[in-house]
């Protein structure tokens, strides 16, 4: 194996440098923990930034994964495939949504929704082409997601952008109010915002912008990238809300590390595409099929449960740290938990926790997030956050 030196070197020489890497370089992992080129064991509190839901090198993922790989990797859209067809069913079955279309990542599943929100309207005759977002938010690095994202930093060195997307304060229903008018089509959030700073929507908030969507033949879009599949202690975040939604789009978790997204619509509008109207070449395949399943199968058969109550042991440690002066806040649900801090130290806790062998990320202006893989253990949380404890301790 090269030497981690000669690694960077090599990445530096052909890699665009589209990341600020961190100062280690992971080779293998089990469980909850990741192992480093010099064989150094780290607890991972960030599971790929939401995405290793299972966690590394589950033996039941490991095994769907390679038997399906000796039969059939990829097979393209334009045949039938069982895996894809069993996936569909499992993924939609005792949800509130009637067919799925699967695609390869967060960017494209909300991609999707954005056309499918424009295709349905075009079916009636309408021109609704205005899809409301929040400030804050994130929906993608592709040129339409990226003009959907409430953050500035990610579209203005893109220009011009697609229009057409309307950006307002999040939990604040009368600027939602106000930005309704005819040409609106409909209105796409999370109900945490992730790269935000994990960021909870009101309950009376989602509550009135589905009774006014509703009111106004507005649809609703969830995106649940981060905070779908059990990530909130539900199969999905909205669920948190009594709320309805008439699409979501999923990722991250879905495939456990694999690579796929997914579009979720019901009703009328789930019926909006037609053949020709949207595809993808490697959406959906056999492989990524096959891990999607394990996953689905897992948290229906107890890992959400888990999740709920891992999460409210989690939150309650948390709680203990409140009382540095460095902690602002705590926020999130289930195992998508965040601390806002006072003041700009996010990067000296991230490095100093991973100087002491914990993974946690940032996101937002001040705040560190926790998402771990959903089968950390009580032992690890004890541990993570008397490890945080003894930094804070030292914060001025």
């Amino acid at each position: 194996m090269k030497s981690f030196e000669k690694i960077k070197q090599i990445d530096k020489q052909y890699y665009m440098p589209v990341f600020n890497r961190f100062d280690v370089c992971f080779t293998h992992g089990q469980g909850c923990k990741l192992y480093d080129i010099d064989g150094k064991e780290y607890i991972d509190f960030g599971a790929g930034i939401a995405v290793n839901c299972l966690g590394h090198n589950d033996a039941e993922l490991v095994n769907a994964i390679s038997e399906q790989a000796k039969n059939i990797i990829h097979l393209s859209n334009l045949y039938y495939s069982p895996i894809q067809a069993e996936c569909a069913k499992e993924l939609l079955k005792d949800t509130d949504f009637d067919k799925v279309f699967f695609c390869n990542s967060g960017a494209e599943a909300n991609e999707g929704a954005i056309k499918l929100v424009r295709k349905y309207y075009y079916n009636k005759g309408q021109n609704k082409p205005v899809i409301i977002t929040a400030k804050n938010s994130f929906h993608g690095r592709t040129l339409a997601t990226a003009a959907a994202t409430g953050q500035p930093k990610y579209s203005q060195s893109y220009k011009p952008l697609p229009e057409k997307f309307v950006h307002i304060p999040f939990n604040d229903i009368n600027a939602f109010k106000d930005a309704i008018n005819d040409d609106v089509g409909a209105v796409m959030l999370e109900v945490i915002q992730g790269e935000g700073g994990i960021i909870p929507a009101d309950y009376e908030y989602i509550q009135e912008i589905e009774a006014l969507c509703k009111r106004s033949g507005i649809l609703l879009i969830i995106d649940e990238v981060q905070t779908g599949m059990g990530r909130t202690g539900k199969m999905f975040g909205y669920e948190h809300y009594g709320i309805t939604p008439d699409i979501i789009t999923l990722a991250k978790g879905l495939g456990a590390g694999m690579p796929i997204g997914a579009v979720l619509a019901r009703g009328e509008c789930a019926e909006a595409f037609a053949p020709g109207d949207h595809g993808s070449t490697f959406g959906g395949n056999p492989l990524a099929c096959a891990a999607a399943l394990v996953v689905i199968k897992r948290l229906k058969n107890g890992l959400i449960d888990y999740v709920k109550q891992s999460g409210e042991y989690f939150w309650d440690k948390l709680q203990s740290l409140k009382k540095y002066p460095a902690v602002k806040q705590i926020r999130g649900k289930g195992l998508l938990l965040g601390l806002e801090l006072n003041s700009d130290i996010v990067k000296y806790i991230i490095d100093k926790m991973l100087a002491n062998c914990y993974i946690i990320i940032g996101c937002g202006a001040n705040s560190v997030r926790f998402c771990p893989p959903l089968i950390i253990q009580k032992n690890h949380i004890d541990g993570m956050v008397e490890c945080l404890e003894g930094i804070l301790k030292e914060v001025k």
